[in-house]
């Protein structure tokens, strides 16, 4: 049938880079840089480990009882981010295309002498990125500098429910690396709440 389908090719995965952000390597939620804490539903399966798992045959998401958020991710080591892909389960099968996640940022916390140094060497090329319009850093920072790595819109509903994104040229040419992420999500297709399926960081 047509939802056979639609479930086939969603099992199939286009990326083919490796996920620094996947639990069972290490990643974990870093609770406190995660907003709102609540969600819409209190089930395990509605909570935010669950964007660190690529199965999306269980339906387990992360639920956020609002349009915008944000949620850390501690790396089990530090890299040099190049992309982030962001899945959801295909249109076809959503329960409400508007949860779906628009405007998206991802943030970078910059930690440790040498990359504070890379980061005063790369300002003049940082400040004229388009980037900087962002604004200084995601809602919650709990005192952290961070810095905006990507801003981009996830297109739904759209053929692709697995859309990956570029890192901004001026970060990947400075040689930050980074080990705690927070995606923080502005605004979605219009629902009340929000469902994040999945989020990979490559490198």
């Amino acid at each position: 049938s047509y939802i056979n389908r639609a479930i086939v090719a969603a099992l199939k995965d286009p990326v083919g880079r490796r996920d620094f952000a996947l639990g069972a390597d290490g990643a974990r939620i870093a609770t406190k840089l995660t907003f709102p804490h609540d969600s819409a539903d209190h089930s395990p399966t509605r909570s935010p480990e669950n964007i660190l798992d690529e199965d999306l045959r269980s339906g387990s998401c992360w639920s956020l009882s609002a349009q915008h958020g944000q949620v850390g991710i501690k790396l089990s080591e530090f890299i040099y981010p190049t992309h982030v892909t962001i899945d959801h389960v295909p249109h076809e099968i959503a329960a409400d295309i508007k949860q779906v996640p628009r405007q998206i940022i991802i943030w970078g916390l910059l930690q440790g002498a040498g990359n504070q140094k890379r980061h005063v060497d790369a300002l003049e090329v940082l400040q004229a990125s388009p980037l900087n319009a962002t604004g200084e850093g995601p809602p919650v920072t709990r005192g952290g500098h961070f810095l905006p790595l990507a801003a981009f819109e996830y297109a739904a509903p759209s053929p692709r429910h697995i859309q990956t994104f570029p890192i901004d040229p001026a970060i990947t040419s400075s040689s930050i690396y980074f080990g705690v992420f927070v995606i923080e999500i502005r605004s979605n297709w219009g629902a009340s709440s929000t469902r994040v399926y999945c989020v990979r960081i490559h490198g």
